[in-house]
């Protein structure tokens, strides 16, 4: 009979993840599985290899030589104590809710009491990397199991979780920048380590989706739970990359943009200027003959009117008979008379 509900193992851009990335997930997957009786979901064979593989991961590990001093680590060694801090909040309220036997609080505290203990309690007698595992794996089952989550909130632990969240999420951030930078100095090539990991959890993953169809009577669920919730954080730490790679290139994008709208804007105006200047240059010149064509023209020698004493011009003379007349008009004024 087939399965109901079935679900897959989750896919990873595996090439894109970081050399100090693929040693933590190959080690985390080898966490998952160690968990489960692969014998009696037939994937023991390929466990063992993968298992198998733990002193070439080694390679992809940074010796104590390697990290040196790093700007980040103060930071990282902080944030560390401070997920712990939030972690021993909910492990103590966990005592103060187990004596004070609150009335019908039986139950809830026999679910979630192994959920506290076999994964928040005791967390500073760790190595850092175990406790990232332990917290993740009480917040998967704060997520993902509807019972212990229901159980948690209803005995008062919601703030301490909300709080050991935030802490989990501020320490990986920067210790996920700090990783990242040590990659890049990470020195020798080990691509060929890193393929064949690659290699081994593509057929492990691909065996497992493909056994719950074969082996309809074993169920498969829970380790594929598990595998997707490391897959999933490893794929948010890619998709969070890619999102700021991007965003750095959209705003690049803007600022050449807006630096070449502002130039063009400074070129227009200095042409506007330009222009303007040159037509100020022409209307002066043109405006200087205009001036002279409205200047007084010159008149011809002016004669005095007798009528009010004020000059007037002399006719110009035209033809004979006017000659005459200026004759004629002379004698008379010589003799006195008409």
């Amino acid at each position: 009979m087939a399965k109901e509900n079935i679900i897959n193992v989750k896919k990873i851009a595996f090439t894109k993840l970081w050399k100090l990335e693929v040693y933590s997930f190959y080690n985390q997957v080898v966490e998952v599985i160690g968990s489960f009786d692969t014998k009696a979901m037939h994937i023991e064979a390929t466990c063992d290899v993968l298992i198998g593989m733990h002193a070439k991961a080694q390679l992809l590990r940074l010796s104590d030589k390697d990290y040196g001093s790093h700007l980040l680590t103060p930071q990282v060694a902080e944030l560390h104590k401070l997920r712990v801090k939030f972690a021993g909040f909910i492990t103590n309220h966990m005592r103060v809710v187990e004596k004070a036997f609150f009335k019908g609080s039986e139950q809830l505290v026999t679910i979630v009491k192994p959920v506290v203990e076999s994964h928040l309690n005791n967390l500073r007698e760790l190595h850092r990397g175990e406790s990232t595992q332990a917290i993740n794996n009480f917040l998967y089952n704060v997520e993902n199991n509807l019972e212990i989550r229901d159980a948690l909130f209803e005995l008062g632990f919601k703030p301490f979780i909300d709080e050991l969240q935030d802490g989990q999420q501020a320490y990986e951030n920067i210790y996920d920048e700090r990783r990242a930078d040590q990659s890049r100095q990470h020195k020798g090539s080990t691509v060929a380590v890193q393929r064949e990991i690659q290699n081994m959890l593509d057929i492990l993953f691909n065996q497992v989706d493909s056994y719950q169809h074969t082996y309809s009577d074993i169920d498969y669920s829970s380790l594929i739970s598990q595998l997707n919730y490391v897959i999933t954080s490893f794929t948010k730490a890619i998709k969070t990359r890619d999102t700021k790679r991007k965003n750095k290139k959209l705003k690049a994008q803007k600022d050449a943009k807006a630096a070449l709208k502002e130039k063009i804007k400074k070129e227009n105006k200095e042409n506007m200027e330009k222009d303007q200047a040159a037509l100020n240059d022409a209307a002066a010149v043109d405006k200087k003959p205009a001036e002279e064509k409205e200047s007084p023209k010159s008149i011809s020698p002016e004669t005095p009117d007798k009528s009010n004493g004020s000059v007037k011009p002399d006719k110009p003379i035209i033809g004979l008979l006017d000659i005459l007349k200026k004759l004629d008009k002379g004698e008379r004024k010589e003799g006195g008379s008409p």
